[in-house]
């Protein structure tokens, strides 16, 4: 019992490794300043184009401890949504860069504007819920939810939380709630929990990775949701 034990808590804690880092890929580039310049690029902008490959090493590594490439399908699929991830992050940020020097009036805007708040963030978002199905599909590592103490339990919940609200802010902001981030969220998360769902007295048993995406997704879902009911449209957060 004691290496069940300590193998889920060691999943709790790469879970944990993973959520800080997203954090820090999402919101360091919010509150970066624009100067000093880094070949022409807004410092902001500089660290968003490199953290995106900090965020590819974070879904490699959850996804070793995870053991969901064991087959050659599922490697496939994970490479596949990293390419997304990569090249819908490099068009949203190329076309965000481009917006910032050209007059909105001018021609060419409306190209502009779509693959910076639509094509791109589309991409980027599909690529984040592949790889949650991914992991809700295949994760069979690093031990199962029942193993852990209340105390790790309350901290894995604490974690897809976290991770589900900074989701809801990337589907807002990114004008993707509708039709992709919130159905599609309360699908994987429902697919994922389904055995705790109808057997919630029998334990969650669950692996520690499967539980964190559905949860996380649940979490994004009902948080749009709430969202959506306060502010009609699910307008940006930063008023764009």
């Amino acid at each position: 019992m004691s290496n069940d034990l300590g193998s889920a808590r060691d999943g709790v804690r790469g879970v944990a490794v993973f959520v800080l880092g997203y954090a820090l890929v999402d919101l360091l580039p919010i509150v970066l300043p624009g100067q000093p310049r880094i070949l022409g690029l807004p410092l902001r902008d500089a660290a968003d184009a490199a953290l995106v490959f900090l965020l590819v090493f974070l879904y490699v590594e959850l996804a070793n401890h995870a053991r969901v490439m064991q087959r050659r399908w599922a490697r496939a699929v994970l490479a596949l949504a990293l390419l997304l991830m990569v090249q819908g992050h490099a068009i949203h940020l190329a076309a965000n860069a481009i917006a910032a020097a050209v007059d909105p009036e001018a021609e060419g805007w409306t190209l502009i504007y779509f693959l910076d708040e639509h094509w791109g963030h589309t991409e980027l978002h599909f690529s984040f819920l592949l790889l949650a199905a991914l992991f809700i599909g295949r994760a069979s590592g690093e031990g199962d939810v029942d193993w852990l103490s209340r105390a790790d339990k309350v901290s894995l919940w604490v974690l897809a939380v976290v991770y589900g609200v900074l989701l809801a802010g990337a589907a807002v902001e990114g004008q993707t709630v509708l039709p992709l981030m919130l159905p599609c969220g309360l699908l994987l998360g429902i697919w994922g929990l389904w055995p705790f769902l109808v057997r919630p007295r029998e334990g969650l048993t669950l692996p520690i990775h499967r539980f964190f995406f559905s949860a996380s997704l649940g979490v994004m879902a009902v948080a749009l949701i709430v969202y959506g009911a306060a502010r009609p449209g699910f307008p940006q957060l930063s008023g764009g």
